[in-house]
């Protein structure tokens, strides 16, 4: 483990053991607060689903008690009562008309109203409503003159379009007014409400974790989310806990809130878990709070940590870079101890390798070019042989103008080679010239059997090229491949420009190279040794001169097909007549 670790490791200890300390003693501290107000706020909300149901059931019981009071629905009820035939059924008729009327200033909470007659009686026009009338939700209205409620939710036919409505009915009981006696009883309203439009207030976010019921003076259930409801203590529901802001039993906080005017309770359930987990914005505070700690000690402690460790891990770090190869390293540690003393030693170090590699590339270098050069001397004294056979056979013929012209390409292609060195550049007009008179040599040695064909593009001629490097891959061209085909050939000699790179080739039509001769000839152009004992030397050597001078992308690339030839191709910089031969 670093020093530097270290020191942050015991650091972050101390201070993350400070802020849990301070964390707990926060939550038990405010943990009771938080859960009496996340009481409160469900209280509130339990009061204000209250609130809205009561607003809607109070003002339902008010347009009731308009309607019953009506002059007309009175005298109509009346006279429904002790008539027959005809006058029954126009009193049916202008009673309906009459509620219609009414129904016009309905919301959307309720959804129809009727009347019935003292004998529970519907009076409809048609029947809809008899088989209601005799279910349990009506038991409590039936024989009852003067109570008004709201029945159990249950299922009504609408008198308008017999579509099928769940609703809950606000029966209310009409007196004649002008005799205000309970004995004189005329019948009952019925106003069915939209039991979903009803409940609707009492639908709350389950996520808020609060369960939301409602029961009728009786007790019974009214609304339940999925209609199940968990028990509540009788307490709540007989009011005996009207004085207190929640009941707490059996792990539930238990709130309720009275409707007046019906005797509704409206309860509301949440877990205690729930209540705790309701406080988890102040474990995310506590949280962000340690957090904040631990930032404020990263910020305070690591500085200095990186002051005390920064000079070592500096030397390390130079250690690794040379460790790759990167001798250009050197570390600047103004400590004042050990670790500047260690720095200054290892630069020194470095420094000495460097130069000690810096002198055996150089050393390499100079080598390789000496045996360049030693190639290049070795072409005379072999080439000497050769012409001097020419001019013993063109001798024999005593034709002397060939003898003179022989000569004369002789001496010119000599002087191509005298002062040469490996970074020499010469033109590509020279480099026509010495090959020229090379071929011209060859044509009197080998009776016309080898043609040179150049393509060579216009604009090339003004670039230059590695001076001699086109006469090594010529003659492994002539004598490897066309003269063993003991037929006449050509050699094509090819330079473009492509894509800011001279494109130079060397192909011909000879016996070309077996696959497995092929193979191992390119893998020794891929070798940066050279086989002295190798028949294609001064290929081998050619290439070792183009890599020394431009890198990989400099190398020979060969293509052979056997008995169709060869083809010998390498891509170079492209290089100015003007270009001084010596910054190569």
């Amino acid at each position: 483990m670093r020093i530097k670790t270290k020191i942050v490791t015991l650091v972050f200890l101390a201070v993350t053991l400070s802020v849990v300390l301070m964390a707990v003693s926060m939550y038990l501290f405010v943990n009771p607060i938080l859960s009496r107000q996340t009481i409160r706020d469900n209280q509130a909300i339990v009061e204000k689903i209250a609130q809205q149901i009561s607003y809607t059931l109070d003002d339902t019981i008010t347009y009731a008690k308009g309607i019953i009071v009506n002059d007309q629905l009175q005298t109509l009820l009346k006279r429904a009562t002790v008539s027959k035939g005809y006058d029954y059924f126009s009193s049916l008729w202008q009673i309906n008309s009459l509620l219609k009327e009414y129904g016009f200033l309905r919301d959307n909470i309720i959804v129809d109203m009727s009347v019935i007659d003292p004998h529970n009686k519907p009076l409809l026009l048609s029947g809809v409503y008899y088989s209601q009338l005799n279910e349990s939700w009506f038991d409590p209205f039936r024989n009852n003159n003067t109570f008004n409620g709201v029945s159990m939710p249950h299922v009504v036919v609408a008198p308008s379009n017999t579509s099928s409505l769940y609703v809950m009915t606000y029966v209310i009981n009409i007196y004649d007014k002008q005799n205000p006696s309970p004995n004189v009883y005329l019948g009952k309203l019925l106003i069915h409400l939209d039991y979903n439009a009803l409940i609707k207030p009492m639908l709350v976010d389950p996520s808020l974790g609060i369960a939301i019921a409602a029961y009728n003076q009786s007790n019974q259930l009214i609304y339940a989310p999925d209609r199940k409801a968990s028990p509540v203590p009788g307490e709540i529901l007989n009011g005996a806990a009207q004085s207190q802001n929640a009941v707490l039993k059996s792990g539930q906080y238990y709130l309720s809130e009275t409707i007046p005017s019906t005797n509704w309770k409206i309860t509301g359930t949440i877990s205690k878990r729930k209540i705790n987990a309701n406080i988890t914005y102040f474990n995310y505070t506590m949280v962000y709070i340690f957090l904040i700690c631990l930032l404020f000690m990263w910020i305070i402690i690591y500085p200095v940590a990186a002051n005390v460790t920064k000079p070592l891990l500096k030397l390390v770090r130079g250690m690794r870079q040379v460790g790759k190869g990167e001798f250009q390293t050197h570390i600047e540690v103004k400590s004042g101890d050990e670790i500047e003393e260690a720095a200054q030693v290892f630069n020194r170090m470095v420094k000495d390798i460097k130069n000690l590699i810096d002198e055996s590339v150089e050393r390499e270098k100079k080598e390789r070019e000496l045996g360049l050069k030693m190639f290049m001397l070795q072409i005379n004294p072999h080439f000497i042989a050769n012409t001097l056979n020419a001019i013993m056979y063109l001798a024999r013929k005593a034709n002397a103008p060939d003898i003179v012209r022989l000569t004369k390409a002789f001496i010119s292609f000599m002087q191509s080679t005298l002062y040469n060195h490996p970074g020499m550049l010469a033109s590509i007009s020279d480099e026509i010239r010495y090959i020229n008179d090379y071929s011209l040599i060859l044509k009197y040695r080998y009776n016309d059997s080898v043609e040179v064909i150049w393509q060579v593009e216009e604009s090339c001629k003004a670039y230059k090229i590695p001076k001699m490097i086109l006469y090594p891959l010529v003659e492994n061209s002539i004598f490897h491949g066309l003269l063993p085909a003991l037929r006449k050939g050509w050699v094509r000699i090819g330079i473009s420009e492509d894509a800011q790179l001279l494109r130079v080739s060397v192909a011909d039509n000879g016996i070309g190279i077996a696959p497995e001769t092929l193979e191992k000839l390119q893998a020794q152009l891929a070798s940066p040794s050279v086989d002295e004992n190798t028949s294609h030397i001064g290929l081998l050597n050619a290439n070792n001169r183009l890599r020394l001078l431009f890198g990989e992308a400099g190398a020979l690339q060969i293509e052979s097909a056997e008995n169709e030839g060869t083809r010998v191709s390498f891509s170079l910089p492209l290089m100015l007549l003007e270009h001084d031969p010596k910054n190569v």
